[in-house]
Order: C-alpha cells, then structure tokens, then sequence
C-alpha cells in the first residue's frame, strides 16, 4: 500500500497552478427608490390626499413655517403660516377643497382640525414636533388629573448597608 502513497522513482511533479477567485461581477447602481404610500385623510364626508413625500426643499418650508408659527403676534397670522404649510403638503385639488372649507360656515374645518391634520402629517413625514401646536393644552394639570409628570421628586435613601473597601 505505500506504493500508492509515493511517487515512482524519476517522476518529477508539479503543483497545479493556484486559480485566483474570480472578481465579483460588478454591481449596478446603488437604488434609493422608496416606496411610497398614499397619505390620505378624511374630514366629515371630504377625503384629502397630501403628498407622500415632500421634496426636500418644500420640506424645509414646512417645517419653519410650522415651527416659526409661534414667534408671531396673532391668532391670524398662525392660523395663516399653518394654511401656508398645509398648501405645501395637500395635493393642488385637496387644497382648493380644504381651503374653501376653513372659510365655509355651513361645513367648516376649524382650527384644532387644522392642527391636528399638521400633526398628523409632521409624524407622517418623520418628524416629531417639538412644540405643542398653538390651540393645544399647556400641559398644566388639573387637580383631578393627578401628579404631573414634571412634578419633582427625591429619591428615597438607600437601604442597604454601605459598602466597605477591603484591604488588597
């Protein structure tokens, strides 16, 4: 059996040449296509559609519009930076329907409706607004309501036994 192991006298071998692996093919176009779904709300019998995803520099006006909302003076001119952020988002024909509605005394949309629906698309479009809209609570508790959660407390002292160093 050894016979198997080894070579005949006077047959030199050789090493079959190594193969280097193949280079992977090369790959396509890096793909930032998102999937988009519809934003549609309703209000009453109305249904609105706003876009799915504002452009980014439509984005960055609806967002100062909406937080730059507070550092005016009047109750109109919020109402009117919030109507400005809103034309940004509605789609053109959900708009002119919204918009005739805010001023409709027989079918309105009122205020809090308008905040909430900017809300609603603030967290839509992934941001989380960092201040609560104008005509929202102040966050102020009514006794009945219980603790606040901003309420300060100490925490209680320990209970167990202080720890002692021990000699090395």
């Amino acid at each position: 059996m050894t016979e198997l192991l080894t070579t005949p006298t006077g047959v030199t071998t050789t090493t079959p040449p190594v193969m280097a692996a193949a280079p992977p093919p090369p790959a396509g176009p890096k793909d930032f296509t998102r999937k988009r779904k519809r934003l549609t709300f309703t209000i009453d019998d109305d249904t609105f559609e706003a876009a799915p995803v504002l452009p980014a520099d439509v984005f960055a006006q609806f967002v100062t519009l909406y937080n730059d909302r507070g550092q005016v003076d009047t109750m109109v001119e919020q109402l009117g930076m919030l109507k400005q952020a809103l034309e940004l988002a509605l789609l053109p024909e959900s708009w002119q329907r919204f918009s005739a509605r805010l001023t409709d005394k027989t079918n309105p949309i009122d205020d809090d409706q308008l905040s909430d629906v900017i809300m609603w698309l603030l967290e839509e479009y992934g941001l989380r607004p960092t201040q609560p809209s104008p005509s929202s609570s102040d966050g102020s508790a009514s006794p009945e309501s219980g603790t606040p959660s901003t309420e300060s407390t100490q925490p209680e002292a320990s209970t167990s036994p202080t720890s002692q160093p021990t000699a090395s």
